[in-house]
Parts: structure tokens; sequence; C-alpha cells
């Protein structure tokens, strides 16, 4: 057995927003340490990239972490409204996720070009202005 810190993005902090946490993990693989990580409560389940980092450590490092683990209360709390009551998260360090802007597209231009009724040349012309 291996011993990991696995960074993991965590929730109940509103709508959009994340909390990195550390999670100590003792497991045969980063893979699996990220998979066991992923199914902890307060940890963002349906966010792709919901794990940050996965780094492996040493025992001492493990036992460390484990204890700090126990002494945060974000992780003893067990629902919002206790961790709200019981002021546990410094909302200083909670994040915005940033999600891509859509593209515009130009619906005219697409029109034609599915159509073909736009020449080889005119569709590298506004390529290149695009790019």
């Amino acid at each position: 057995m291996k011993y990991y810190k696995v960074k993991a993005k965590c929730g109940h902090v509103r709508r959009g927003k994340y909390i990195l946490m550390d999670f100590y993990i003792k497991a045969e693989s980063g893979k699996e340490a990220a998979a066991i990580v992923r199914q902890k409560p307060r940890v963002k389940h349906d966010w792709k990239d919901a794990i940050e980092s996965v780094d492996e450590i040493c025992k001492d490092e493990y036992l460390n972490g484990k204890a700090q683990m126990r002494e945060n209360l974000y992780f003893v709390v067990t629902n919002s409204s206790e961790q709200r009551r019981l002021n546990v998260i410094d909302y200083e360090s909670v994040m915005q996720r940033e999600v891509p802007k859509p593209r515009k597209r130009d619906k005219d231009f697409l029109y034609f070009v599915k159509m073909k009724k736009i020449s080889k040349e005119d569709l590298k012309a506004r390529l290149a202005e695009v790019i």
C-alpha cells in the first residue's frame, strides 16, 4: 500500500463555487486514490475536474495529514446548515468555477457553407479573418 495526498474540489459553499481541500488516502495506485476521494462526502461528484492533483507521500506525512483532517471542522460537520452555524468556511478561500464561454457563431456563414453557395477562396479568406 502507498500513501497519497489528493487535492479535491469540495462543495456546500454556494452554487458554482468550491474550495480546495486535501485528503490523505492509502491506496494501491494514484488512480485508485482519486476514485476513493471522488466518492467521499462533500466532494463535487458531478464535476469532471473535481480532482486537482494526486501526489505520493511518505507515511509520516500521511499520519500528520490524517490528524489535520480530524481537527478540521469542515470534515466533522454533517450538513451545510451546521457548517454555516459553526462558521467553518473561510469565504476568502472560496473560488468561482471557470466555465468556458460558448463560441458565437455566424449563422449566415454556416448556412452558406452547408449549402455550398460559397467558394473555397471566400471560405479561406473568411477563416483567415477569424483566426
